[in-house]
């Protein structure tokens, strides 16, 4: 019988050179970062809460949760925040993020917190190894391309690989919502919150899902631990201060 580590990484290597044999062209590493599958996927099933990434109209105010803006002030002040920190290593890694979301939490504007989120988001991405950071980049094409099915084998085989990675069972949960798989989406959100407390975006992802399957008081508490970590993401504030009203009964 094969040993499960090496059945694992023979499955991983066998997408891994069917992505590289697709025609879609793989995203660069220094090329700016795809938004969250929850952001832009076809399907999406999120409340319309009138966020871009949710389906709605574009907000009034900014929200940090969306696309990654193109110019290039912001894109060099994330460069500068990360500087040549070798995010391959968890330890680097971890103290990196503890360090980013103490910045983000305590960020006086929407301005100054931009390349902050960025920078966050960037080292979610950033998993120590080159198969899984591929795979994920390929999870991104599928997506876009409606292929859920195939975007769900891969997110299965870096979830197999790289059990602690909370931004892959993010995305799995995304996959998993946008083909009406509500219980298997909780179940991936709230393993990626298990991981990282603080992903703020599986927080707010979380609470879309509790809000649309009834559960206020848990989409409450899901939205208000996103909005402690991120404070501008504005949709999730508009509706953390609809349901204090409606399940606290206090006006705002």
């Amino acid at each position: 019988m094969i040993d499960r580590p090496y059945r694992i990484a023979a499955l991983a290597a066998l997408l891994l050179s069917f992505c590289l044999a697709l025609s879609l062209p793989a995203r660069a590493a220094d090329e700016e970062l795809e938004p969250g599958l929850g952001d832009v996927a076809p399907g999406n099933t999120l409340p319309d809460t009138g966020d871009p990434e949710e389906g709605g109209p574009p907000p009034n105010g900014e929200d940090l949760t969306g696309p990654p803006p193109s110019s290039t002030p912001n894109k060099q002040d994330r460069s500068d925040i990360l500087g040549n920190v070798p995010l391959g290593d968890p330890a680097v890694r971890a103290e990196m993020l503890k360090e980013l979301y103490t910045r983000l939490s305590g960020a006086r504007s929407a301005k100054d917190a931009e390349p902050i989120a960025e920078a966050i988001e960037e080292t979610w991405r950033r998993s120590g190894s080159d198969t899984v950071d591929l795979l994920m980049t390929r999870v991104d094409t599928f997506v876009l391309a409606a292929d859920l099915d195939l975007a769900m084998q891969v997110l299965d085989a870096v979830t197999e690989l790289d059990p602690k990675n909370a931004e892959a069972w993010h995305q799995r949960g995304i996959v998993h919502l946008m083909q009406n798989d509500t219980d298997r989406a909780l179940s991936d959100l709230r393993r990626a919150i298990t991981i990282d407390p603080n992903h703020y975006k599986a927080l707010r992802d979380l609470g879309a899902v509790l809000q649309q399957t009834g559960d206020q008081r848990g989409a409450l508490d899901a939205y208000r631990k996103a909005l402690a970590v991120n404070p501008f993401l504005e949709q999730a504030r508009r509706a953390e201060e609809q349901l204090s009203h409606d399940v606290e009964g206090r006006d705002i």
